[in-house]
C-alpha cells in the first residue's frame, strides 16, 4: 500500500474524525458519513493518496489492500464549504452592523449602501464592465481634495491621452485642455484665460467663438472695451428705435423719424413738411431728437433734401450744442444762413429729408 507523509492547511470547514483499529486483512470501514471528495484518510497516521482507498458511497471507505491486525485507520471528513450565515440570493458582506454594506448581484454589479442598480437609486455601483455612478439624495454627492500643491484635481483621458482637465489655482477653480481653460477667480469676480498645462493666465491669446461655429446672442448688463482697457474703448450701449420730431415753430404734418444709438453716436433719419408757419423770419428748428447733444457740437453733421425753398436749398443740417434741437443752413455768396419759415414756398407741399450724425452727452 502506497501513501505519503505532509501536512496540508486545514479547510475552515466543519470535520467529522472517525477512528478505528483493523482486523487482519480487513478492507472495508463503515463511517458515519461522509461527502465524497470532501476527507482525508490516514493508516497508522500516514495520509493515504485517492487511489489507495474507494470512498464513493458516503459511508464506506474501501482499501486498496487489506490492513494488518491492529492497525489504526483514521477517517477525517469535511462539510462541503458555502458561506454559510449569507442569505439566499443576492451574496452580500455583512458590516456586523445593522445593514447590508456591500452587494455583488447576479450580475457582478458592485453596490455599495443599496441593494439593487438604479440610477436614481442613493449610493455607489460599479457596473460590471461598464461604468461607476455615486447618488446622494439632498448633498454633495462627492468631494475631491488636493493638499498643499495647485494643480489639476480631475483628469480626463481619451484612449489614454489626457484630453482636459478641472483643477485649484490660488484656491479657486480652473478646467480646460492644454493651454485653452478657464479660471474663475471670486476675488476678482471674474472669469480669464488660463493655460491648465503651465498654470498660467493667458491674455489676448483666446477666442470666444470660431468665424464658423459662433455663439448666438450676448446678454451684457455693462459694456464691451474693444481694442484696449481704457475708457475710450468701452462701448457701454447699443439702442435702436423710433422718434418723433417737431419744429419750434408752428405745426408740421410729418415728423415720423428712427435712431440707432452706439456708444454716444447717434444716427438720425426724420421726416418734417405740411408746415403750418411760412411767414416767420426765425429759422426753422427740428426738435424732439432722441438723444441730447454734447455740449461741444461736435461730430455733429448731416444732410438735407427738400422741395418748395426759395433762396437757395440747404446744404447741411447741425444739432445746436447741449439740445435735442437741430436747424438747416445754406450757403451764401458770403455767408452761411439759416432755413426760415418764411424760406417756405408751399407750406403743403414743403419736405424735408434729414439724415444727421451727432454725438450725444
Amino acid at each position: 500500500m502506497s501513501g505519503y507523509i505532509g501536512t496540508q492547511p486545514v479547510p475552515q470547514a466543519t470535520q467529522t474524525r472517525d477512528s478505528f483499529t483493523a482486523t487482519s486483512g480487513q478492507t472495508s470501514f463503515a463511517t458515519g458519513g461522509y461527502t465524497p471528495n470532501f476527507l482525508d484518510v490516514y493508516l497508522n497516521g500516514v495520509k493515504l493518496a485517492s487511489a489507495d482507498y474507494t470512498a464513493s458511497n458516503g459511508s464506506d471507505v474501501v482499501l486498496a489492500s487489506g490492513a494488518a491486525a491492529g492497525d489504526i485507520l483514521d477517517v477525517v471528513a469535511f462539510t462541503t464549504f458555502t458561506p454559510a450565515d449569507l442569505p439566499a440570493g443576492t451574496p452580500s458582506i455583512d458590516d456586523n452592523g445593522n445593514a447590508t454594506a456591500l452587494t455583488i448581484d447576479s450580475s457582478e454589479n458592485l453596490l455599495i449602501g443599496k441593494t439593487a442598480t438604479g440610477g436614481n437609486v442613493a449610493g455607489m455601483q460599479i457596473i460590471n464592465g461598464s461604468f461607476f455612478s455615486h447618488v446622494r439624495d439632498g448633498g454633495v454627492v462627492q468631494v475631491l481634495n488636493r493638499k498643499s500643491s495647485d494643480g489639476d484635481i480631475l483628469s480626463f483621458e481619451k484612449d489614454n491621452t489626457a484630453v482636459g482637465s478641472i483643477g485649484a489655482k490660488d484656491g479657486d477653480l480652473t478646467i480646460g485642455t492644454g493651454d485653452t481653460g478657464l479660471y474663475f477667480s471670486d476675488g476678482a469676480n471674474s472669469v480669464y484665460p488660463y493655460n491648465t498645462s503651465t498654470q498660467a493666465d493667458r491674455d489676448a491669446s483666446v477666442d470666444l467663438g470660431y468665424p464658423t461655429v459662433r455663439f448666438k446672442d450676448l446678454y451684457l448688463s455693462g459694456g464691451v472695451y474693444l481694442g484696449g482697457t481704457g475708457s475710450a474703448n468701452l462701448l457701454d450701449s447699443y439702442e435702436e428705435g423710433t422718434f418723433t420730431a417737431g419744429v419750434s415753430e408752428g405745426t408740421i404734418g410729418g415728423g415720423d423719424g428712427v435712431y440707432v444709438k452706439v456708444g454716444n453716436m447717434v444716427y438720425v433719419g426724420v421726416t418734417i413738411g405740411n408746415f403750418s408757419n411760412t411767414s416767420s423770419g426765425n429759422a426753422i428748428r427740428v426738435t424732439g431728437l432722441p438723444f441730447t447733444s454734447h455740449s461741444t457740437g461736435h461730430g455733429s453733421n448731416g444732410s438735407v433734401f427738400c422741395r418748395y425753398i426759395s433762396g437757395g436749398f440747404p446744404d447741411a443740417t447741425q444739432v445746436d450744442s447741449g439740445a435735442t434741437t437741430a436747424r438747416m443752413w445754406k450757403s451764401g455768396s458770403t455767408a452761411w444762413a439759416s432755413v426760415n419759415h418764411n424760406d417756405i414756398t408751399n407750406g403743403g407741399n414743403a419736405y424735408f429729408f434729414i439724415s444727421l450724425t451727432y454725438r450725444a452727452a
